[in-house]
């Protein structure tokens, strides 16, 4: 009986994909046969012979097959390239533009004279002398620049660091007792052609090369302060307006210099980006009157398109979002920014590897390092201090690392409205025959000072008018769908009705004729009676 069973049920199986698949041929020769795509018909028409019916089936196929596959690559080249950057005016006006951040950071990382000082006031174990110590601070530079003086001085740096413990000083303690502040380094300033205080101009702040001093950056602690505080704009262009500063180099006060000159660093970034490496930057000599030109640009997206397109790039007022909860993160910027993100990224490299945070980024609740991680900080600078952090990318790796060209490093994902600044610097030896007071200058000897050890930087907008992009949409879905219904209708002859031919064909017909046939007998036998 289960045989029997068994078999009655692989024949009624059998039976009803026999009908289907028939069913099924049945509709495919009449789609063939009335659809507009071409050369369909000529597959079906039994008077033809056989051997043109299949040529004419391989040149449909092939020709759908090709359409598709067009239709793909147009797909993905949208998908890929959906927005592109144009430009939208080529004078649009600097008043439109905030002005950058400009900081100004003193080849001299250790003032000989603050270190005499804090030596003086420091408890030294009897064997260690005070004309010792100041030789020895000079290893602060470890901090920054992780194997400066080489792997020899691992003990002086323990010996040194032992000196701030007992005296109880942190590591941010003692770089800003030994570094030079800003009101000895910037003598005299002007902003707009008006004579300012520098320090109401000019705040410290913390970069990648140590303490400097910073005019419009933005910072966290900031915003916290004066919340409705914003970047400084400037209506005007050329050197006489603009940002002046009359720099105070001092030679004889040069203990522990980051590069082998006498002069400074200027970097010019936007007001709320973290002054790091990758700032446009140009070094000022001393005794040098120089011009450093601005040349910004603005890119961005307008409203239509930023509601839409958020794949790749941060918006406005992400920043929370992105971020997240502030007082658990190591690096605490004012504003989201791919300068920004990468600076957390590294804060978050150097915590991992050595457990600490050097003191030159914004802190939060992570420990500060010390002297005594300069060896882990040298150990693993090249897998934080580079343009990919947490990849090791030292000089012997680095000919076999591959690195993926579409993604991000840290997965930082760009700014969609954004300034960037661009500069050209210029500059001149200081003239001794001409003499200044506070920035105004003659050539009468008692009626002003003469030129020792100090350069006049000028920092400008460079014209009236700058670039702005627009990132737009390559293709709107109007032109997606044109160019996707031109493809399918130049290889295939497929149409928007076309599709609707084969649902009705293969689905509607299939479903209906089913039904017919059943109700057909049951009119029969009412017929009858």
């Amino acid at each position: 009986m289960k045989r029997k069973q068994k078999r009655s049920c692989c024949s009624i199986f059998k039976t009803i994909v026999r009908k289907c698949l028939k069913a099924c041929v049945k509709q495919i020769v009449e789609f063939c046969r009335e659809t507009g795509i071409h050369g369909c018909r000529y597959i079906c028409e039994t008077k033809r012979p056989m051997i043109e019916r299949v040529v004419w089936a391989i040149m449909v196929l092939a020709s759908v097959w090709a359409a598709f596959g067009m239709v793909r690559t147009t797909h993905d080249e949208y998908v890929k390239f959906s927005v592109l950057s144009v430009i939208e005016s080529i004078h649009h006006g600097i008043w439109n533009y905030p002005f950058p951040a400009v900081t100004i950071c003193d080849f001299n990382r250790v003032s000989l004279k603050s270190t005499q000082r804090l030596v003086d006031n420091l408890t030294l174990p009897s064997t260690v002398s005070k004309e010792f110590l100041v030789q020895e601070m000079k290893l602060l530079e470890e901090l920054i620049y992780p194997g400066r003086y080489g792997s020899h001085v691992r003990n002086n740096l323990s010996q040194l660091q032992i000196i701030f413990d007992m005296n109880g000083l942190s590591i941010p303690e003692v770089v800003n007792a030994v570094t030079r502040d800003c009101g000895s380094l910037l003598q005299s300033c002007k902003w707009k052609a008006t004579n300012v205080d520098c320090g109401d101009l000019f705040e410290t702040s913390f970069t990648r090369d140590g303490m400097c001093c910073s005019f419009n950056y933005i910072t966290n602690d900031r915003i916290t302060k004066e919340p409705n505080i914003s970047p400084h704009k400037m209506i005007s262009c050329g050197y006489q307006n603009g940002l002046i500063v009359l720099l105070n180099m001092d030679p004889s006060d040069y203990h522990g210099s980051s590069v082998n000159s006498i002069g400074a660093k200027i970097m010019v970034h936007d007001s709320h980006d973290y002054p790091d490496y990758d700032a446009p930057s140009t070094l000022i000599g001393v005794n040098k009157y120089s011009f450093v030109t601005i040349q910004p640009i603005k890119v961005y997206f307008p409203k239509e398109v930023e509601k839409t397109f958020t794949k790749d790039c941060v918006h406005d007022g992400q920043t929370e979002k992105i971020f997240g909860d502030r007082s658990k993160r190591n690096f605490v910027p004012a504003n989201y920014s791919f300068v920004n993100c990468l600076a957390d990224c590294r804060t978050n490299v150097i915590r991992k590897k050595c457990g600490c945070i050097p003191y030159y980024y914004p802190q939060t609740k992570s420990r500060v390092c010390n002297l005594r991680d300069s060896e882990c900080l040298e150990t693993f600078k090249f897998w934080y201090d580079t343009s990919w952090p947490g990849m090791n990318i030292s000089p012997q790796t680095l000919p076999f690392v591959k690195l993926n060209a579409e993604q991000r490093p840290c997965g930082c994902r760009h700014d969609c409205n954004m300034y960037r600044y661009f500069i050209e610097h210029s500059a001149g030896d200081l003239d001794g025959r001409v003499y200044y007071n506070d920035l105004a200058y003659t050539t009468y000897p008692n009626k002003g000072k003469s030129w020792s050890n100090q350069s006049v930087v000028h920092v400008f907008f460079g014209d009236l008018v700058s670039t702005k992009y627009r990132r737009d949409f390559r293709y709107s879905w109007r032109y997606y769908f044109a160019t996707i219904g031109g493809v399918l209708g130049a290889f295939a002859g497929i149409s928007f009705l076309s599709t609707f031919e084969i649902v009705y064909f293969l689905l509607f017909r299939f479903v209906i004729g089913s039904r017919l046939k059943r109700r057909a007998p049951e009119s029969v036998t009412r017929t009858e009676c």
